[in-house]
């Protein structure tokens, strides 16, 4: 469900990129600003979390073969704050209402339902260029560091269940269609290589295990700048 979802979301923004396109046609004076005169914005909108877990599991020291984990993908609302420190290059901060994520038992662990509950996502700190020949619509690249931050634990299968914070790097790709000099729509993918540990106690028997995220955050909604 989220899947549609985030797909549907992306499909109506590039319905959006579609309609203005034809604006890259007309006189550049009659164009919406490239950058104009405001250097701080705003993204808000809707944001998918999609994990790609890959874990290695222990317990009592003894790693058990074949066990995984996986994560539910998750929808959040969050906002990136940005400032244009010259005319193609910004600065940005991006985060959201942290989700609840469960845990769940996978791989030869099938069946044992959901190891614990982690409220928490990823933030990001990123520069990025900005290609603004084009008009209304900006495209841009960039990357940066990505952190893990941990609100809560909730003990499921393990008890004492916990979720280190952990930081990495992220790559960061996307799109604002200017609509006038303040108000836009965007599209924004981000890529993040970020691992952490779990830990807690299976039937008294210490439990732990290594997880790599690598989670991919879709980001789309209104721009404003200011």
């Amino acid at each position: 469900m989220l899947i549609r979802g985030a797909a549907t979301l992306v499909a109506s923004v590039l319905a959006a990129s579609a309609t203005w396109a034809a604006d890259l046609d007309a006189p550049r004076e009659a164009m919406a600003p490239v950058l104009g005169p405001q250097p701080f914005y705003l993204h808000v909108g809707v944001a998918g979390i999609f994990n790609d877990p890959r874990a290695h599991i222990s317990v009592a020291s003894a790693p058990i073969p074949g066990a995984a984990v996986k994560i539910a993908d998750r929808a959040t609302f969050a906002v990136e704050a940005g400032y244009f420190i010259a005319a193609n290059i910004a600065v940005s901060v991006s985060g959201g209402v942290p989700p609840i994520s469960k845990v769940e038992a996978a791989g030869t662990l099938s069946g044992l339902g959901a190891i614990g509950k982690t409220q928490g996502g990823p933030i990001a700190a990123t520069v990025h260029y900005h290609f603004g020949e084009l008009g209304a619509f900006q495209p841009y690249i960039g990357a940066g560091v990505s952190a893990l931050v941990v609100f809560s634990d909730e003990d499921r299968l393990l008890r004492r269940y916990r979720t280190e914070e952990a930081v990495g790097v992220v790559l960061q790709a996307g799109f604002d269609l200017m609509l006038d000099a303040h108000w836009g729509v965007f599209f924004d993918a981000k890529k993040g290589f970020i691992a952490t540990n779990t830990r807690g106690y299976l039937t008294g028997l210490p439990a732990h295990s290594s997880v790599s995220l690598d989670p991919v955050v879709l980001h789309s909604g209104l721009t404003y700048r200011f």
